[in-house]
């Protein structure tokens, strides 16, 4: 119950930011935007209607073809997004609080792109889904099998490009930035609390440094079969994933050991299984 409960916070959460990246700095800006509220935006210069409406029109339209041609478990998990975020976007469209920020388009692109960043990547901590084009590119990749991405950037591509032809230049400048800067904020919520780092020792006194790593740094480590390129030697590489203040240690210990060993460091964004699973 309690897991359930903050997924639906961070869903919460997620919607509330992305509500205020759009409907506050980016759409007042008229910066170019891709998605279903891209599309959206299009459609209201040729139907009078708000744009919130225009939103949840278009996203209960995805909804209810992902509910024909998907299954209904899928579909219900991007009903709680597509349902409250034009109600946020209508909300924060009459507000004026970061009206200031209008005099300041590159500051805006960089603020709106990490809050819509952000709120993106606290609804798909949450096991959430945003919705829009991602239903329409599981319905191709199902029936036809199409990539999900390819079809994502196809239909965000096609509705960018709309945009562009009537913006002028620098507005679809800013918008890039926004994509630019929401990829990057993304991967960072969504790697957060799960980066570790991957270290491998190539040393022929393996098995004394991997000993004084489990007496001196506690870490779990892994050997790998391996084979030394020039002299083509038999030989064990030690790998440790672990959290980045073992570092240090680790290396302290191979190089004392072996002053000679190789040791290399990589990061890892993703890391689960026993001893590394964190709840989300």
């Amino acid at each position: 119950m309690n897991k359930k409960f903050m997924s639906l916070i961070k869903i919460a959460s997620g919607v509330i930011l992305t509500d205020v990246a759009f409907g506050m700095i980016i759409l007042p800006q008229g910066f170019a935007v891709g998605g279903v509220t891209g599309l959206s935006v299009i459609i209201e210069k040729l139907i009078p209607l708000p744009l919130s409406v225009l939103v949840f029109c278009c996203n209960m339209a995805l909804f209810v073809l992902g509910y024909i041609f998907i299954s209904r478990e899928f579909v219900l998990k991007t009903l709680l997004v597509s349902v409250t975020f034009p109600i946020g976007l209508d909300i924060c469209q009459r507000c004026t609080f970061l009206a200031p920020l209008k005099s300041d388009p590159l500051s805006s692109a960089v603020i709106g792109g990490l809050l819509l960043g952000i709120g993106s990547g606290l609804v798909l901590r949450g096991d959430g889904s945003n919705g829009g084009f991602d239903i329409l590119g599981v319905i191709f990749n199902r029936h036809f099998g199409i990539p999900v991405a390819v079809v994502m950037n196809m239909c965000d591509c096609s509705v960018l490009l709309a945009q562009a032809v009537r913006n002028p230049f620098m507005k679809n400048v800013y918008g890039l930035i926004v994509i630019m800067v929401c990829s990057l904020a993304v991967n960072r919520v969504l790697s957060y609390g799960r980066s570790q780092c991957e270290i491998m020792i190539m040393s022929k006194r393996h098995e004394k440094i991997k000993q004084r790593i489990y007496d001196e740094v506690d870490v779990g480590l892994t050997l790998l079969d391996a084979e030394s390129g020039y002299h083509g030697d038999e030989m064990k590489v030690i790998l440790i994933v672990t959290r980045y203040d073992r570092i240090a240690d680790v290396k302290r210990v191979a190089v004392d050991e072996d002053p000679t060993a190789f040791i290399f460091v990589n990061d890892v964004h993703s890391v689960s299984g026993r001893g590394y699973t964190i709840e989300r």
